[in-house]
Order: structure tokens, then C-alpha cells, then sequence
């Protein structure tokens, strides 16, 4: 799966240290999971000192903040043009999205317990407004797709917000019983997953 979050960091240039903290620890996240980050380590990697580090950030805790941030930016441009891509029809990009978003959990997974896991959960809700459509580009893209399968008859014509959580609910579901080991069938994940969203669409009708 193509995407931005396992990208290697390069020394960051004049001008750029707060993206570069931030595309770091992302990394070193993504590889050996959020208790490996530390300050010292990152100043180490980037050949900068803390003092530089806390003018962009005041604490470990601001800098994993916008990491959250900057995860869920990744997600929205990874989603976004899926649910818009017109040239595609209603139930292929549905079914697109979800096992993009499977697929994410699965090679991220560390990632994916820092974006959608009790921990900083409460943060997260102040970071992220999804009432703000300009902020939560994705839920919205999909709010849209969901619009037009009800247009199109393919699913009931129900509050779409409602019916994005359930699909949220039933994606997000399947990718945790997966990644945290609870459901042992990784080779059969295409044949679990074709069956998932088909049931999951016959229930939105």
C-alpha cells in the first residue's frame, strides 16, 4: 500500500525542523511504537539540540500531539480522492476505501493504535474537529459517497452521518480484531474482507 506514513526522514534543511520532528517521530512511531520515541534520540537524528526542538514543541506529549495531527491529514489524502474519483463506481470506491483502510491498519499498526486507540483519546477529540468539513476532509468525502449510493438506490436514504459511523464502526472493528491478534485468519483476510462489506452494504439498504 502506497502512502506517507513509513516514508524515510531526511536531515532537515533551514526553516523546516518542526516537519521534520514531526515526519521522524511518525517513523519511529511507525517502526517500534510510540514508547520508543524519545527527545534525545530525535535531536540525535536530526543533528539538531532540545533547546531548537522545544521552540517548535514544549514537551513530548506537544510532539506526539502533532504527530495525531499530521496522521490524520495523511489519512484524509489518502481517502479523499477514493470517495471523489467520479470514474469509479459507487460500490468500488466504497469497497476501495474499506480495504485501503484495512490494509492501513494492518502494515501500520502501531500508527493505527496512536489514531484510533484509548490513548489520547481525549486529546485527540480537542485536536480534531469533524464537525469542520475543511478539517475532516475524508469523513466528509465519505458522507458524499454515501449521498450518492442513497441518490443512486443502492442504500436506504437515512441521516448519511449515521450511516458513516456504522461503516466506521464495522471497518474500524475488523481492522482491531485483526491487528491485536484476535481473529486468526490473515489468510483469509480478502475472503473475510469480501464478505464483511458485502454484508456491511446489504445493511445500509
Amino acid at each position: 500500500m502506497n502512502n506517507e506514513f513509513a516514508k524515510k526522514t531526511s536531515p532537515y534543511h533551514h526553516g523546516n525542523l518542526k516537519e521534520s520532528l514531526v515526519e521522524t517521530a511518525l517513523d519511529i512511531i511507525d517502526k517500534d511504537g510510540l514508547d520508543a520515541i524519545t527527545l534525545r534520540d530525535l535531536t540525535q537524528r536530526l543533528g539538531t539540540s532540545r533547546t531548537a526542538v522545544y521552540r517548535h514543541f514544549e514537551s513530548k506529549e506537544a510532539l506526539i500531539l502533532g504527530v495525531i495531527e499530521k496522521g490524520y491529514e495523511n489519512l484524509d489524502r489518502m481517502f479523499t480522492p477514493i470517495f471523489k474519483d467520479r470514474t469509479q463506481s459507487v460500490e468500488t470506491r466504497f469497497k476501495t476505501m474499506g480495504r485501503a483502510y484495512l490494509d492501513f491498519a494492518i502494515e501500520h499498526p502501531n500508527l493505527y493504535r496512536l489514531l484510533f486507540g484509548d490513548k489520547y483519546h481525549q486529546e485527540r477529540e480537542e485536536l480534531c474537529d469533524y464537525k469542520d468539513e475543511n478539517q475532516a476532509t475524508g469523513l466528509y468525502a465519505l458522507i458524499g459517497l454515501l449521498l450518492e449510493a442513497q441518490e443512486e438506490g443502492i442504500i436506504a436514504t437515512v441521516n448519511p452521518m449515521v450511516q458513516a459511523a456504522m461503516v466506521w464502526a464495522s471497518i474500524h472493528g475488523l481492522a482491531s480484531l485483526l491487528i491485536d491478534g484476535h481473529l486468526m485468519m490473515r489468510d483469509n483476510i480478502d475472503a473475510i474482507y469480501e464478505y464483511s462489506i458485502g454484508v456491511l452494504l446489504k445493511g445500509l439498504h
